[in-house]
């Protein structure tokens, strides 16, 4: 820290006029849906969240499409599926480590074991492709127990020329990516397991059309995989593992790591209106375990995203869409990822969506061990609740940092709420990291909330996150790069505040009803060795209601960033006046006052600090295999004391003599110029 009068005026700047930040994936040209059920298809596919048909309807013939049953040669699923009933008999199971045990009954036993009986003679396949191949809307697809490794499609080439260069397509960049057909055309070249929802039908619009509403009629094909159902037959989502992992020392241990990767994508279901999945483990992709583009209507229930090396879920551009009762672990960026969501809140195009609603919810999940447990690039209208998110390096990130493909800038209207999110504090920014970090995050944090506007996050207990408790970053306009497709009609941030073009993100996020630093009345940790993953450090364990973080409402204070506010929350010991902020908290409630965190919705404008500004230059340099030496001004990667503690204090004193040694340098003069140029009447706010 005490390098900060090595900064320069010149690259802190930089923070307001830097390049598109590499955050997000490239996608082909992507559009939202139509909202409307495809009547074409009986029932109709999509228009809500779809709804899952019981396991003992697929041996009784109940509803609609054919079943097609996967095992493993002879009897051997058979023989899984009883040991895992009789386990769960005996011992009961977790579906997620913050969970009590669940012991199947003797009648439960006794009927899994029949509907498995039963699978077991209907099972003709060997291979999950093969099913997913055969079947047509409303069929499904039944995995019995054991371990998919899908030796067929692991051969299939990468870049096949079949594909590649012929079927890719430009996105709005003149970047090339696999267009639909690609997928189509050589399903496994980049996935373990493909479904393609859509029949293949004319080329894709030569140059993408700038409204991202409906996928172009021209390329819309009649669905032939729509309502389509993938399910396990076990206990457990454990029993049926797809992997596309290799080089395991253990392969029959679910959280085995891979040494290598087979695939970039485990499961790819594309266009396909009426998705569900359910009751299976994906595991080992050099991308994403599970990934959807362009689908109105998806519901995974107790599924598990093990060991993505980027995300373990990631849906795009997607409707209608459901993730509950999930687990994720090993993600080199986040667990679950919805990307590009459509704009169905307040800016929406009513036309399109005429009702206001959340399009994606992501609850009831343990999402630890990860970079992130949650993030999503231009995140619209995603709601986040009742899931237990520890033991990351950050819990949840939703940003509006554009990317080639990411339709839906400025990102707003998102909602987080009665979450758990504790116990944030993994190091992976070292040396030798059990697996790679792929993107810049505080440790020991969390929530990271760059450039998104109109959030809500109530009703969250957050505590023990050594660093943040919550941290709300602008991202101005040039650092969020060109927006991809149209922009929303009206403008989110007050046009008081900076030059048109300055800022048009991170307004009007509200805080409130939180209780931070808290422990819950009778709650009751993971478990140690869910909680310390991968090296995790934590303050839960030896009981007390109060577990601090390390500051719990942290604002960069951009100028003109208005409407943001932070209001009736509650401290450590259940008071307002043990909350802790940078700025911060402020001596009279509900009002916002200079110089401290403001709690008036009404009146809340960023004034501009030049220490936080240099501070996140410096954070968003950061590249894969760099560790803190690399970022002397970014604290975000040194590994945070636990708050309260003597070398807490003394980190500190330490950063408090060398933020006030840069205040006092030209370069910070300098840019305290520049930000008031931006609008802002800055200050040197007291911080934590």
């Amino acid at each position: 820290m005490n390098r900060f009068l090595t900064a320069t005026a010149a690259a802190a700047v930089a923070a307001i006029a830097v390049p598109s930040l590499a955050l997000a994936h490239l996608e082909r040209p992507s559009y939202w849906p139509d909202p409307g059920p495809d009547t074409s298809v009986r029932p109709p596919a999509g228009g809500q969240v779809p709804k899952a048909r019981s396991l003992g309807s697929a041996v009784t013939g109940k509803g609609p499409g054919e079943v097609r049953v996967v095992c493993e040669r002879g009897k051997a699923s058979l023989r899984l599926a009883f040991r895992s009933i009789r386990r769960s008999e005996a011992r009961g199971f977790k579906l997620r480590p913050s969970q009590s045990k669940d012991k199947l009954s003797e009648a439960r036993g006794d009927k899994l074991r029949e509907i498995n009986q039963a699978l077991i003679k209907q099972c003709e396949y060997r291979h999950i492709q093969d099913a997913v191949n055969d079947s047509r809307n409303n069929d499904r697809v039944v995995i019995m127990p054991g371990r998919y490794t899908e030796p067929t499609s692991r051969k299939s080439p990468l870049n096949d020329p079949k594909c590649n260069p012929g079927l890719l397509q430009e996105d709005q960049s003149g970047a090339l990516t696999p267009s639909y057909e690609y997928q189509a055309t050589c399903p496994n070249d980049q996935n373990l397991v493909h479904v393609q929802g859509r029949k293949v039908v004319g080329e894709p619009l030569a140059e993408p059309d700038p409204d991202r509403h409906g996928i172009p009629e021209q390329e819309l094909g009649r669905c032939v995989r729509c309502n389509l159902q993938i399910e396990g037959s076990g206990p457990r989502p454990e029993n049926v593992i797809i992997d596309g992992g290799k080089g395991y020392d253990n392969p029959k241990r679910p959280q085995a790591q891979p040494a290598d990767f087979a695939k970039h994508v485990v499961m790819r279901t594309d266009r396909s209106d009426g998705f569900v999945g359910r009751n299976f483990l994906l595991r080992g992709a050099a991308e994403h375990g599970f990934y959807t583009e362009e689908t109105d209507g998806v519901l995974l229930n107790k599924v598990k995203f093990f060991w993505g090396a980027d995300y373990g879920h990631l849906s795009f551009t997607t409707d209608h869409n459901m993730i509950k009762n999930c687990e994720g672990i090993g993600a080199g960026d986040a667990a679950v990822y919805p990307g590009a969501s459509p704009q169905t809140g307040e800016f929406r195009d009513q036309g399109f969506y005429p009702e206001e609603r959340r399009n994606t919810v992501i609850k009831k999940c343990d999402l630890h061990g990860n970079v992130m447990a949650y993030s999503g690039s231009m995140g619209n209208s995603v709601r986040v609740t009742r899931n237990h998110i520890y033991g990351n390096i950050n819990g949840i990130t939703s940003d509006t940092i554009s990317a080639p493909g990411h339709p839906g800038f400025p990102a707003d209207g998102m909602e987080i709420d009665n979450n758990f999110i504790y116990s944030n504090n993994l190091n992976l920014y070292t040396p030798d990291p059990p697996f790679e970090p792929f993107i810049p995050m505080p440790i020991g944090t969390g929530i990271v909330w760059p450039g998104m506007n109109d959030g809500e996050i109530h009703d969250n207990w957050i505590f023990d996150n050594w660093r943040h408790g919550t941290v709300l970053i602008a991202v101005p306009d040039a650092v969020a790069g060109e927006a991809d497709g149209n922009l929303d009609p009206d403008i989110h941030c007050d046009a008081t505040g900076p030059p048109a073009g300055i800022a048009s993100t991170s307004c009007d996020n509200h805080y409130f009803d939180n209780r931070m630093g808290q422990v819950p009345p009778g709650f009751k940790p993971p478990g140690m060795k869910a909680l310390t993953k991968f090296g995790n450090v934590t303050g839960l364990g030896g009981g007390g209601s109060q577990r601090p973080n390390g500051v719990d409402f942290w604002w960069d204070e951009f100028p003109g960033n208005d409407g943001n506010c932070w209001f009736d929350n509650t401290g450590p010991d259940g008071t307002r006046a043990s909350l802790t902020g940078d700025p911060e908290i402020g001596p009279t409630p509900d009002v916002s006052l200079p110089g401290f965190l403001p709690e008036d919705c009404g009146t809340s404008v960023g004034a501009g600090d030049p220490v936080k500004e240099a501070i996140l230059v410096d954070c968003v340099m950061w590249s894969r295999g760099d560790t803190a030496e690399d970022h002397p001004l970014c604290y975000w990667f040194q590994m945070p004391s636990q708050p309260g503690s003597r070398k807490a204090k003394q980190d500190q004193r330490e950063y408090e003599r060398a933020a006030a040694a840069y205040e006092a340098s030209e370069e910070g003069a300098a840019l305290a110029e520049r930000l008031e140029e931006l609008g802002g009447q800055t200050t040197f706010a007291n911080r934590p």
